[in-house]
């Protein structure tokens, strides 16, 4: 069942890769950005990851911090993405979390045209197919939640396919619409990163 904005976050406690207790109890007093992947060897959720990684001082900035999960054991976790992320990845082998968030699982979102153009990139980009590495299948959906202050859900996103995960510059948008914390300077951020 889908999540909605209001709806209590569901809690979960979970050891993070880099060896902290996670818990979303931890930010009741602040937001945080929840994701999800899919598997630690999925192309294009590797590729949507460096993305991501590569403009997340942007959401440090805005002061939001995010836990990435997916349904990979840690040691795949470890093995294919390893350890140097600058926030909180949670294995969920078991896919307890997904499911209490209502995260999605069908073949449809295979097939669709973001999907063929990322996975192509995914590839180019030298990420190996990940067809035999699956954890948990390969119909796993990604999903986004923004949790507010006291663990209600203020924005829910469910993926429609493989590569419908919310960037950076898609979260920066609803942190501003929300009023949820200062603005952060997209042009200043871009000049300092072209200049680096």
């Amino acid at each position: 069942m889908k999540l909605k904005v209001g709806s209590p976050a569901p809690q979960f406690h979970a050891e993070s890769l880099k060896g902290n207790v996670i818990s979303l109890d931890d930010y009741r007093n602040r937001i945080v950005l929840v994701k999800f992947y899919r598997f630690a060897t999925c192309p294009v959720c590797n590729l949507h990851l460096r993305n991501f990684t590569r403009r997340y001082e942007l959401l440090q900035q805005a002061g939001l911090p995010t836990i990435a999960i997916f349904h990979s054991p840690n040691w795949r976790l470890e093995k294919a993405i390893g350890h140097d992320l600058p926030f909180e990845m949670i294995a969920d082998p078991e896919k307890r979390i997904f499911r209490s968030y209502g995260v999605q699982f069908s073949l449809a979102g295979m097939f669709s045209w973001p999907v063929m153009r990322d996975y192509m990139f995914a590839l180019k980009a030298g990420y190996p197919a990940g067809m035999l590495t699956h954890d948990g299948g390969i119909k796993g959906h990604p999903a986004d939640f923004i949790v507010g202050r006291g663990g209600k859900i203020l924005y829910a996103h469910y993926g429609k396919d493989y590569s419908d995960s919310l960037s950076v510059d898609q979260v920066l948008p609803i942190v501003r619409q929300l009023k949820l914390e200062p603005v952060v300077n997209v042009q200043q951020f871009a000049t300092k990163t072209a200049l680096s």
